[in-house]
């Protein structure tokens, strides 16, 4: 059964308010009325496209989810901006400055509202690159089911989630001016129980996503009268294919995962 979004988002404020009426470590943010003087305030780099330096493992501080640690990345693209609580910031555990261990499990969650959103813009949205590319001393890196972000030694005096948030928010007004209306954040570590759960209740969203993108290729097929009986590599359409193909697989692995 694929969830109606007022459902879906109204399981998320459901569960964030489960946990805080059982005692889970939760803070709340808002974004900065004056983003750009508060992130120069930390005295971390924060420009679009100005960042693109790796995070080597001895440079690292931090690593946030990873290849042995619950982790994921979600990004819902909604047409209603009634659904997003704009720049609100959530942080289920602990701030960066009471992080112990080296590697802890990790989730962000990502909720944009906006006007015009083409199936481009939506796809450049969820392409968070340009996120790792944007903050000094902090890298994102991703393979199929896993998501994971290094922190550099350099910047964790002034680093928080607080900033974190902020400067994604930041970011991505930048990048998307005059097509975001609201953006909210949510972060998770420490917790990947919680993890787990927050992946379960957006997988029917998910799979809503999943069944647009199986559409898409079935149109092309028949389009094109495909029956993938030629080669790929002469294939006129081999780059989208191959773009829609990997969302596919990643998205039917993770509905695997999740299933009770």
């Amino acid at each position: 059964m694929v969830l109606s979004l007022e459902t879906f988002i109204q399981d998320f404020r459901n569960y964030i308010q489960y946990l805080i009426d059982n005692g889970t470590e939760i803070k709340t943010y808002k974004e900065q009325k004056n983003p750009l003087k508060y992130l120069k305030s930390k005295k971390i780099g924060v420009n679009l496209d100005h960042h693109k330096d790796i995070v080597l493992q001895d440079e690292t501080k931090f690593e946030l989810g990873g290849i042995n640690k619950r982790s994921f990345s979600i990004i819902h693209i909604f047409n209603n901006s009634n659904f997003v609580e704009d720049g609100k910031i959530t942080l289920i555990g602990r701030e960066i400055c009471d992080l112990k261990e080296s590697n802890i499990d990790f989730g962000m969650f990502i909720l944009i509202s906006g006007t015009d959103f083409t199936e481009s813009i939506i796809k450049e949205m969820r392409q968070i690159n340009f996120i790792s590319n944007s903050i000094e001393g902090f890298s994102i890196r991703s393979i199929p089911q896993r998501f994971w972000c290094r922190i550099s030694k350099n910047i964790i005096k002034n680093l928080s989630f607080e900033f974190l948030g902020n400067a994604i928010m930041y970011l991505y007004k930048e990048k998307f001016k005059d097509i975001i209306e609201s953006i909210e954040i949510l972060f998770i570590n420490s917790y990947p129980k919680i993890i787990k759960q927050f992946i379960n209740i957006s997988s029917s969203i998910l799979k809503a996503d999943r069944e647009k993108w199986k559409k898409k290729v079935d149109e092309w097929k028949k389009r094109i009268d495909c029956n993938y009986d030629w080669g790929c590599e002469i294939c006129p359409y081999q780059v989208d294919c191959q773009d829609v193909k990997e969302v596919l697989i990643e998205r039917e692995i993770l509905d695997e995962e999740n299933k009770p």
